[in-house]
């Protein structure tokens, strides 16, 4: 008799694991039960406390359901089975979040993860080989799993984020599925379906808006990372790698125990949810009205397009970040750590990619972006709502940090440099 075993978690029928246990109980796949998959946003949507081992169970699930669909041949279920189970392999604690305090990339630490992993690929029937060319992209397949639309780690994640995080809404995931194809090395959906996946991209656009993007969970986040930082210089000797192999758990220990004495006072806010709160909004032109302010202890700034780019930039830099902190922290006389600046992505990293409509008159593929530009237009202006630079600076001294917001803006116009954009300049 076969022996059978499946995993049940929350939004999914319970998922066949038989072919992949030896896969799922080596200790670098345990290991992803310790790290959520939405990081630290938890303190801001209390029920954000999946793990990233639950949506790899997720991503099997909705694989193997297209598998059924596709009638793809068993040795090809298997494959892309395994793929979808270790795509998020790769991530450190706190996932995305921590990256940018770490000098590695979660896709290159994933494929040295599998490395280690070549016996019990072996044991499950899946050739190293030929997944390795699935994580490189090298094979075209990688879509179904990894397509910013339709892969079924996007679907999942969307779903179950959604499903956590306490937003309604989320697009009839099977029906994309069912009317997806694969074809010629291109994933499609079916014309007649195009509501349906315009839909799946403004429901991307609004988890971002409302989710992801939170301004409180920003701030945390950004908390996070500079206890991190601090401690890192508080450790010349440490390598920062060692911090990825950690969990949420582990790094949270680390951080109460640093030698650091901001890092731990970072940490503790954190903790006790004492977090920091914004004093200064830098908005693209035209959507400074989007900030709710009244009575609150802000301003709000409007600027082009050009210049905000080179600020994300700019910030994207480890230690220019830190740098531009501390003297923003030195001009309000406080110590290092108590006025921070929360960075966002800038735009075209956020925005959902285009998506191929198989036509049913002729078999052809044709651009939903091409031929649909309200359509752009509108995921562009959500963005635009969305986008926004903060300085935070701790609630005790978030009055008199306010009060200097003048010379806090002069701070990072100096250090991002003059501006050489135009307001009318494109979002990309």
């Amino acid at each position: 008799m076969i022996s059978l075993h499946s995993i049940c978690i929350p939004a999914s029928p319970p998922v066949d694991v038989s072919p992949y246990l030896a896969l799922i109980d080596h200790p670098l796949f345990q290991r992803l039960r310790g790290r959520k998959q939405l990081g630290i946003n938890y303190l801001v949507f209390p029920g954000a406390v999946h793990t990233r081992f639950e949506h790899a169970i997720g991503c099997l699930g909705l694989t193997q359901r297209l598998a059924r669909f596709q009638r793809w041949s068993e040795d090809e279920e298997r494959l892309l089975g395994a793929y979808a189970l270790v795509h998020d392999l790769g991530h450190g604690p706190f996932s995305h979040q921590i990256e940018p305090a770490i000098p590695s990339d979660h896709h290159e630490r994933g494929l040295l993860a599998l490395e280690g992993m070549r016996g019990e690929l072996r044991e499950c029937g899946v050739c190293f080989d030929d997944l390795a060319a699935l994580w490189r992209g090298e094979d075209a397949r990688a879509q179904l799993v990894s397509d910013r639309n339709l892969g079924t780690d996007k679907l999942d994640y969307l779903m179950r984020d959604a499903l956590h995080i306490g937003f309604a809404g989320a697009p009839d995931i099977e029906k994309i599925q069912f009317y997806s194809a694969f074809s010629e090395g291109v994933l499609t959906i079916e014309e007649k379906f195009t509501e349906e996946i315009k839909r799946l991209q403004k429901f991307y656009s609004y988890l971002h808006q409302h989710g992801y993007l939170n301004k409180a969970a920003l701030s945390a986040q950004r908390v996070l990372q500079r206890a991190v930082q601090e401690e890192l210089r508080a450790r010349p000797g440490c390598d920062p790698l060692a911090l990825w192999s950690m969990t949420d758990e582990d790094l949270t220990g680390w951080l109460r125990q640093a030698r650091s004495a901001g890092s731990r006072r970072l940490q503790e806010r954190l903790t006790t949810r004492r977090l920091h709160r914004t004093v200064l909004a830098i908005r693209p032109e035209g959507y400074g009205y989007v900030e709710r302010c009244s009575e609150k202890p802000m301003q709000v700034l409007e600027w082009p397009r050009g210049r905000l780019r080179r600020f994300a930039d700019y910030c994207g830099r480890c230690e220019a970040l830190l740098a531009l902190e501390d003297r923003l922290a030195a001009r309000c006389g406080l110590p290092a750590g108590e006025v921070l600046v929360a960075p966002m992505p800038y735009f075209r990293k956020l925005l959902p990619q285009d998506v191929r409509l198989r036509s049913s008159r002729n078999g052809g593929s044709f651009s939903l972006f091409e031929n649909d530009r309200d359509h752009v237009r509108s995921l562009e202006g959500d963005y635009l709502r969305t986008f926004a630079v903060r300085v935070t600076a701790v609630p005790e001294s978030r009055q008199a940090v306010w009060r200097q917001w003048e010379a806090l803006a002069e701070v990072i116009q100096e250090a991002c440099g003059s501006d050489a954009g135009g307001a009318g300049e494109s979002p990309g």
